[in-house]
């Protein structure tokens, strides 16, 4: 018997998720007893509310952050493994403007996504004594332009999109505010599912999750083939920039808990640091709980009675 489910990507096809389409394309899912529909998204769609609701099943969610911030809206989310070991993003300004640390972003224009992102850039300069009220936030879009045109003082950045892009124009006279460089380490890209399915249908969940993470794990493994497969969803994407995006993808899901406990590993102590933290700098209500928002023992379970997700095979 086959059980049908829904993916919900949070953004358009590309290599940020291309171990679901590996995992597709190479019968991961179908070995598993699941047939996936796997949903674009893009701008507007928001993968928790996405799941809550009950239109998909399963999501890459925007990181440990919005998990806990839905779920401090009430929203019965829960991550059950995380793609990226550490934030993805950085933020971005040009060498010369004077922004040199954080307190030099007081009274600038900070462009960002809302994707959760943006309770990492307050609470990182609340942490550094810079109040966000002192920036004027706006909500960036799909294109670097108002940041090349000067339109923004800073702007966010992923290490496998928008910085490729500016340095394959030849823009390297970037300052880049990296969180991870700030002491702040927050696994992004989780796979989240309701409570409701996470707690009645755990094999369901389990084998997914497997599926998935052998898609990824192949295609950091054969990231030509993992191309491929991206550009079956897309043809007209950039073949070149999708290489470049697997290659830097592989980089933020191996990074330190990737390689030494294994692949989309998810600790109950990365959820507890991003909730207090998030607490403590004002982003997150004072009674956020960070116990329930992860299903550590999914994984567990995978890692440790199926196969070690952490070496290709």
């Amino acid at each position: 018997m086959t059980d049908r489910v829904s993916l919900q990507l949070k953004w358009l096809h590309q290599s940020q998720f291309a171990g679901y389409y590996v995992a597709a394309d190479k019968g991961f899912y179908e070995a598993a007893g699941l047939d996936v529909d796997i949903r674009v998204g893009g701008p507007g769609v928001d993968p928790e509310r996405v799941v809550a609701s009950g239109e998909a099943e399963f999501a890459q969610g925007g990181g440990l952050e919005s998990v806990l911030a839905a779920r401090a809206e009430g929203l019965p989310v829960v991550a059950v493994a995380t793609v990226f070991q550490k934030t993805d993003v950085v933020y971005i300004a040009r060498a010369g403007s004077g922004i040199y640390s954080l307190a030099d972003f007081a009274g600038r224009r900070v462009s960002t996504w809302y994707t959760g992102i943006h309770l990492i850039l307050r609470a990182m300069l609340a942490e550094a004594g810079v109040s966000p009220a002192s920036i004027e936030e706006v909500i960036q879009g799909g294109s670097m332009q108002p940041f090349l045109d000067g339109d923004v003082d800073i702007a966010a950045a992923t290490f496998y999109n928008q910085l490729p892009k500016l340095r394959s124009a030849g823009i390297d006279d970037l300052v880049l505010f990296d969180p991870a460089g700030h002491g702040i380490v927050i696994p992004r890209d989780p796979i989240i599912t309701s409570e409701q399915l996470a707690d009645q249908e755990p094999s369901l969940v389990a084998r997914f999750v497997e599926a998935s993470l052998r898609g990824w794990q192949h295609a950091f493994a054969q990231q030509g083939e993992a191309v491929e497969s991206v550009l079956r969803r897309d043809p007209s994407l950039d073949a070149t920039l999708q290489t470049v995006m697997i290659a830097e993808i592989a980089k933020l899901a191996l990074w330190g808990d990737g390689t030494a406990v294994g692949l989309g590993y998810l600790s109950n102590e990365a959820i507890r640091f991003t909730n207090d933290f998030l607490i403590r700098n004002g982003q997150l209500p004072s009674d956020s709980a960070a116990e329930g928002a992860a299903r550590m023992g999914l994984w567990t379970d995978i890692r440790t009675t199926v196969h070690p997700l952490n070496s290709p095979r």
